[in-house]
């Protein structure tokens, strides 16, 4: 098998899984339980918090949640600052961008079907999006912005530190999808200024379902509105018991990330010349897509010319090879990817035959080398 779809999720790290087996048998109890079982599962669930504000660099004025995911953090966050926002009387406008993951982009259209007004601004010529166009959108009833730190299909890398700087300047709540930035990306006060941002653990070797939350309001009065009504865990905000072997391991995953950072750095930008060079050997002709100055050299978009990327998906699937698409594919048809149609709103051709590689901890030249291998049959 080779699998370069890293940007989809991650196989659990084997230390990651050794982490959660020795929870499941040995850390049992209800954190909310009274007794010494449950209050020693309490102790390693604030520990695992501490360790993981720890890792993200949060002061002690942050709030972590820990939830099921990125996508739940992400309606969480969005909703909750909208409605606060609004009914403080700050306004019903939010600027967001076009090339958003769909966890944010229907919620904004859910928001705009409950009234609220929502600017999505396009790539501008370089394939960029600059603070000016965020500055030029926004009106006297703006009252947040959100934006992802790393697109999860091109890997364009957004200006976050530019436009949280100016969000808190001008009081707009800022959220950002931080879930392809997480453990690929260091994450401190200074460069990554928002109200809130999320992240999810099967995008850093951690199994899925377990993700988290950190919430930083710059306005007292912007009050995280709770998302579960219960038993007043997760400090009233999210009831439910805790999901603590998974937590653990989560923290455990963003740890190791943490440990080899460095060296996974230099291993993408390896990988990623290596690829390029093999294949501009191949005489294949291709583009990349996206941004390609503000670029994170972990996932690439490709438009691979006239070959229709679905049918390019089967056949490397056909030879145990996994890689997606910059399209959807369902029910027989092809649903272009916002992504691509908004880089690229006049070249369907493009839409239909981009593909996506995405590197990982695991990625060798061997398995590159492999993959172009396949790729040229596929032309020939």
């Amino acid at each position: 098998m080779l699998y370069f779809d890293y940007a989809a999720t991650t196989p659990v790290d084997l230390r990651v899984q050794a982490r959660i087996s020795h929870a499941l048998a040995e850390s049992f109890g209800n954190p909310s339980a009274n007794y010494k079982l449950g209050k020693a599962s309490k102790n390693k669930l604030t520990t695992a918090r501490r360790r993981l504000k720890a890792l993200l660099k949060l002061d002690e004025a942050s709030d972590l949640y820990f939830t099921s995911g990125a996508t739940e953090a992400i309606n969480w966050a969005l909703r909750s600052q909208a409605y606060r926002a609004r009914d403080l009387g700050l306004g019903h406008h939010i600027v967001t961008t076009a090339i958003e993951h769909s966890a944010v982009d229907r919620v904004l259209l859910d928001l705009e079907n409950k009234g609220f007004e929502v600017t999505r601004l396009q790539p501008n010529s370089n394939q960029q999006f600059s603070l000016e166009q965020f500055i030029e959108a926004s009106k006297q009833t703006t009252i947040g912005w959100t934006v992802m730190a790393v697109n999860n299909e091109v890997g364009s890398i957004l200006p976050i530190k530019e436009l949280g700087q100016y969000a808190k300047q001008k009081g707009y709540w800022f959220h950002v999808d931080a879930t392809q930035a997480i453990g690929y990306q260091m994450i401190n006060p200074q460069d990554f200024p928002c109200t809130s941002f999320n992240g999810s653990g099967h995008k850093f070797y951690a199994p899925k379902g377990i993700g988290f939350l950190v919430y930083q309001a710059w306005n007292k009065e912007m009050i995280l509105d709770p998302l579960l009504l219960g038993g007043d865990q997760e400090y009233t905000k999210r009831s439910g018991t805790e999901n603590l072997p998974y937590i653990l391991g989560m923290v455990e995953a963003l740890e190791l990330m943490d440990q080899g950072y460095h060296e996974l750095q230099e291993s993408f930008v390896e990988l990623s010349t290596y690829f390029f060079q093999q294949l501009n050997q191949t005489g294949i002709e291709y583009q990349r897509n996206g941004d390609l100055v503000h670029h994170n050299n972990r996932i690439h978009s490709i438009w691979l010319k006239e070959k229709l990327a679905s049918q390019v998906i089967i056949q490397l699937d056909m030879q145990d090879i996994y890689l997606s698409a910059g399209s959807a594919c369902s029910a027989g048809s092809i649903k272009p990817s916002r992504v691509l149609t908004a880089y690229y709103p006049k070249n369907e051709a493009r839409w239909r035959e981009s593909v996506r590689i995405s590197f990982g901890r695991y990625t060798t030249k061997n398995e590159i080398d492999q993959l172009i291998e396949a790729i040229t049959k596929i032309y020939q």
